[in-house]
């Protein structure tokens, strides 16, 4: 009986779904941060022109999805929270690059930073909160 108890217990807590109202609101790319922390990691690689393809992607997260908004192209999927620590939330996102889903941790420096890794590279983007945006819609 003791080993059905454990396994429902197990069960029912592996389906509950992670929460996490920290990531709550929008959210901007920020260059800036971004290429600082790259050009420490790779200093010969190209940063003035990679640099160009950040500061534009837009997110907007809410309890059950996330919005993005990069130079106009918005997308809505649903947001689902994996795991979640002190630091950081994991978050099973779809990919175009991929074309599938794959998991993304936020590391979280502040309140109003986080940062994920690029692809499977030691490169980051950096992110910030933007307080009082509008919605994505």
């Amino acid at each position: 009986m003791r080993i059905i108890v454990a396994f429902a217990i197990a069960l029912l807590t592996g389906c509950s779904p992670v929460r996490d109202t920290r990531l709550d609101g929008t959210w901007v790319s920020d260059r800036a941060a971004t290429v600082e922390y790259n050009r420490g990691v790779s200093p010969t690689m190209g940063w003035e022109k990679s640099s160009d393809v950040f500061g534009h992607l837009r997110i907007t997260y809410d309890a059950t999805s996330v919005i993005s908004d990069f130079q106009g192209k918005i997308e809505r999927h649903p947001l689902r929270l994996v795991r979640k620590d002190a630091d950081s939330v994991t978050a099973k996102v779809w990919s175009d690059l991929d074309s599938q889903n794959r998991l993304v941790t936020m590391h979280f420096v502040d309140d109003d930073t986080y940062w994920i890794n690029i692809q499977d590279t030691d490169h980051r983007e950096y992110f910030r909160r933007v307080r009082n945006a509008e919605p994505i819609e």
